[in-house]
């Protein structure tokens, strides 16, 4: 008889069943209630992120989404664009290098930042932005000591720029408002592996750093030791988002209700509100309908199909220096402009007081002569990047002519670069009205280069790079004809000096009066005897410096000046008092021959950047570069450097404060 003390083998099996599937059952419970647990807290804090970014939602808007099915090209195009990606929800794949936030440390002037990954989410360590605003009057001195202040971490919420550089935006003290990292990151080089770019994550994860970290102030062109904690909600929300309405009528009291239809630049900004357009277009039955039915209700717009003046401003309502009807009226619901309609019944462009006094101007703005010179050439020319519209308002080819901006640009048929719609990267955007120059021998008569040259171009002449923006020249956009005059008297550089950066405002005064009988002007004894470049980039101010630092560095001015002489220039450009003049001089001294790992770091430390021009001095003699050249407009009389003359023309440097509000 088996002993009742021992259970049998059926017993022993059915009691280790039971227990094997009460140990299943409770790690069964125990699993369920762990995914329930991270369920309840990436639900709470999927609701927190959504207190803390604007709200995508305004009535009347469908969504870019919402177009792909109908119009797959359209957006496939615009997928592509950098208009897309102006403002994006911050995860991994928005980052401009995927390895940004690699756990380093920034070291500034306000102490130690920290960036790091954590799983999709970038966070970053900073001094609190509320601590800085309330108990920092002023910006803050780089020679003293890190001041001592709380710090926080705060995840990375939104990212705002992707072809130069990229600035990133954290939760402020209030939902839904939006403070600025103290930190961009900015690219090495921009355009290199351009095409790449457009397809990040698949082409450059493996690339390495594209780039650097570096303080959002050395990004700007403005005087040292400004400083400040920026709000994206106040400034960026404008243009870099559809349908903003910045919601701030009720800061003051602790509440801020942004909301955007949608991030970054997309279908709707230029082409209206399109709810009631898929909706009466959702589903085949509807389509056919109503390609039959008037579109009543159905508010979108073609801008291609708008008269010149109304589809300039569908693009002037970003790309344009304007104020709003009514100030209060824009910091809560935004501007009521919808493309199509005129834009001064929404905002209104500014012109300068030397072109036009506007009746409407506010005693404010009237007031302040600091508003015109931050965006503007004393003569009215645009001087700033970004604002191209008010560039067109003052172009005879628009007052007198159709021209508008999609006679050049497109955002469907053309590269994402520049948005130069295809077929119009040399001269045919001109040709279309000035088809007489189409003809070679007449062509040579009007520009006086040959065929093919950089000086035939159209754009070489009548749009140059004269406006600054993005730590780099770029074109006017309203079209002139150079003369000595605009440089004389209102300090912009002429065409002619920006091409033959060896050349004097003499030598270019006197081929424009035999050319084209220019009245010459009268001209001091350094603008007869020393390049313009030179003259510009050593005692110029903080805006024209800039200029001819990046022109050091154009290909197309290399080749015509030579590239031999202006690594001394340079090398005085790498210890300016504007980070933004140092980041574009050494960036332009990368692209001389035997300098192309010059090492030099625009916003490192303030001793290695005192050594700069001596040490790129001594490797520019070494290379014996400009041995036996006699050049005194270059300052290289016989070949020797004339320190005498780069000293006296650094002191005589105009250091009136500048800031381009670009």
């Amino acid at each position: 008889m088996a002993d009742p003390l021992v259970p049998s083998a059926r017993r022993w099996t059915r009691s280790a069943g039971v227990a094997a599937v009460l140990t299943l059952a409770a790690a069964s419970l125990a699993a369920a209630g762990a995914q329930l647990v991270r369920g309840a807290r990436a639900s709470r804090a999927a609701t927190t992120l959504a207190r803390q970014v604007p709200r995508e939602r305004v009535p009347g808007y469908a969504g870019s989404t919402s177009c792909q099915s109908c119009h797959p090209g359209e957006h496939a195009s615009w997928r592509a664009s950098f208009h897309r990606t102006m403002t994006q929800r911050a995860t991994p794949s928005a980052l401009i290098d995927p390895s940004a936030f690699d756990a380093r440390v920034l070291h500034g002037v306000d102490g130690d930042s920290r960036v790091e990954r954590r799983g999709a989410e970038l966070w970053v360590q900073l001094v609190d932005p509320v601590w800085k605003l309330e108990n920092l009057e002023g910006p803050l001195d780089p020679s003293a000591p890190p001041i001592d202040a709380p710090r926080v971490w705060r995840r990375v919420l939104l990212t705002t720029g992707s072809h130069n550089m990229q600035v990133y935006w954290v939760a402020a003290e209030t939902p839904r408002k939006l403070h600025s990292f103290p930190y961009a990151y900015l690219l090495d080089e921009p355009d290199r592996d351009f095409d790449a770019a457009l397809d990040r994550q698949a082409s450059l994860d493996d690339a390495g750093p594209r780039g650097r970290w570096v303080p959002n102030e050395s990004t700007l062109l403005r005087p040292p030791l400004e400083g400040g904690v920026y709000t994206w909600n106040h400034v960026c929300i404008k243009c870099h988002s559809v349908a903003p309405q910045p919601g701030l009528a009720h800061e003051g009291r602790g509440r801020v209700d942004t909301r955007v239809a949608e991030l970054g630049i997309a279908c709707e900004s230029c082409h209206g509100p399109g709810e009631a357009h898929v909706a009466r277009h959702r589903g085949p039955v509807r389509r056919y309908r109503a390609h039959l039915e008037p579109a009543e209700g159905d508010a979108l717009v073609n801008p291609a199909r708008l008269d010149h003046e109304r589809s300039a401003e569908v693009c002037g309502q970003c790309h344009g220096i304007t104020r709003a009807l009514d100030d209060d009226a824009w910091s809560d619901a935004g501007s009521p402009y919808l493309p199509g309609q005129p834009l001064a019944d929404a905002m209104r462009p500014v012109r300068h007081p030397v072109i036009e006094t506007q009746p409407w101007m506010d005693e404010e703005l009237a007031a302040t002569p600091d508003f015109f010179a931050q965006r503007f050439w004393p003569d009215g020319m645009v001087r700033v990047g970004g604002r191209e519209y008010n560039g067109l308002l003052e172009s005879p080819c628009y007052q007198r002519g159709e021209l508008s901006c999609l006679s050049c640009h497109s955002l469907h048929d053309s590269s994402p670069r520049d948005q130069l719609a295809r077929g119009m990267e040399g001269d045919a955007a001109c040709l279309q009205c000035h088809n007489e120059y189409a003809d070679e021998s007449r062509q040579r008569a009007h520009t006086h280069h040959p065929a093919g040259s950089s000086g035939a171009a159209c754009y070489s002449c009548h749009q140059p790079h004269t406006t600054y923006g993005l730590l780099k020249a770029m074109r006017s956009h309203q079209i002139s004809s150079p003369s000595i005059e605009e440089s004389t008297l209102y300090g912009r550089p002429n065409a002619c000096n920006l091409c033959h950066l060896d050349r004097t405002l003499a030598w270019s005064m006197e081929h424009l009066e035999a050319w084209y009988e220019i009245e010459p002007v009268a001209l001091d004894d350094d603008q007869r005897a020393l390049a313009g470049a030179v003259l510009w980039a050593l005692k110029g101010d903080a805006g024209q410096r800039a200029l001819l630092a990046w022109h050091m560095g154009w290909r197309e001015a290399l080749a015509v000046s030579g590239d031999d002489w202006q690594a001394p220039i340079l090398a005085r450009l790498l210890n300016d008092p504007y980070a933004a003049v140092r980041t574009i001089a050494a960036r332009s001294l990368t692209r001389l021959p035997g300098f192309g790992g010059h090492g030099h770091d625009a916003v490192g430390d303030p001793d290695a950047r005192a050594a700069a021009p001596g040490e790129i001095e001594r490797r520019w003699r070494e290379r014996g570069d400009a041995k036996g050249r006699d050049a005194p407009a270059l300052l290289l009389p016989g070949g020797e450097l004339d320190l005498a003359t780069i000293g006296r023309l650094v002191r005589e440097r105009d250091n009136r404060p500048v800031t381009l509000a670009e």
